[in-house]
């Protein structure tokens, strides 16, 4: 039997509506930003302390140091509200990701979210929010088995004045975080990883970095009603021609 190649069509009326359907269907957050540092670093990354370099497709800082602090941002992207960050952490050691943050002349500003620490335990996750390069104390410390010295896929997403850590695709956040002192700001990295063979068998490095902005699928929505909208008054359109017919 030979199938007919161009298949049944549809009616007018149900074409519009799945036309509609298909165009109101909700926005994922925009990707804004992504770096798997094959062939070297985006141009983008700051590089503002801790003469940071990519080598072998990951990025480490040279001089890690926490006085003064390592920082490397996003600079293309200064003033993120809302936003989700994914990012390898190879041979975790002792590092971070800075969130909502600023240099401003040497003085930082944001919440940092430290890699392999627990308060100075080790093998866990913890938080600081900095002011002008004042430190708050650790927060919200939580040891995680196995952390220290792995390969681990960190998602952070910031929403409001929360933030969340999800670690290896977990769908429950392993740390939380609430404060309302940084509105805005860049994501950045942070490095205290000693180089191999200095003091350390570990080198932790970062890779693949990608940043969401949730804002945008957010003002999206408002568009995507109006359209489902226009849509369905279309359909009352047509059927009133049928009956008028």
């Amino acid at each position: 039997m030979t199938r007919n190649a161009k298949g049944p069509s549809l009616p007018l009326s149900a074409t519009i509506l799945a036309t509609v359907l298909i165009m109101s269907a909700p926005a994922s957050a925009a990707i804004v930003f992504s770096d798997n540092f094959d062939g070297g670093a985006s141009s983008a990354w700051g590089n503002e302390r801790g003469s940071w370099r990519d080598t072998g497709g990951v990025y480490d800082a040279t001089n890690p140091n926490n006085n003064p602090i390592t920082y490397s941002s996003v600079t293309t992207f200064s003033a993120l509200t809302d936003f989700a960050v994914d990012v390898d952490v190879n041979d975790l050691d002792d590092g971070g990701i800075w969130l909502r943050s600023a240099f401003n002349g040497g003085a930082i500003n944001g919440v940092l979210l430290v890699t392999g620490g627990n308060n100075g335990n080790n093998n866990g996750l913890y938080w600081h929010t900095v002011q002008n390069n004042v430190f708050s104390a650790p927060l919200q410390s939580v040891g995680v088995p196995g952390l220290q010295g792995d390969d681990v896929h960190l998602r952070i997403e910031v929403i409001g004045d929360d933030y969340a850590v999800f670690v290896d695709g977990d769908v429950t956040a392993t740390t939380t975080l609430t404060t309302n002192l940084f509105a805005s700001g860049s994501v950045g990295l942070y490095d205290f990883s000693p180089n191999s063979g200095v003091s350390s068998p570990r080198e932790q490095t970062f890779d693949n970095v990608v940043i969401n902005d949730m804002t945008i699928a957010a003002i999206s929505e408002p568009g995507a009603t109006a359209l489902l909208g226009l849509g369905l008054a279309g359909l009352g359109l047509l059927r009133r021609r049928k009956r008028a017919g």
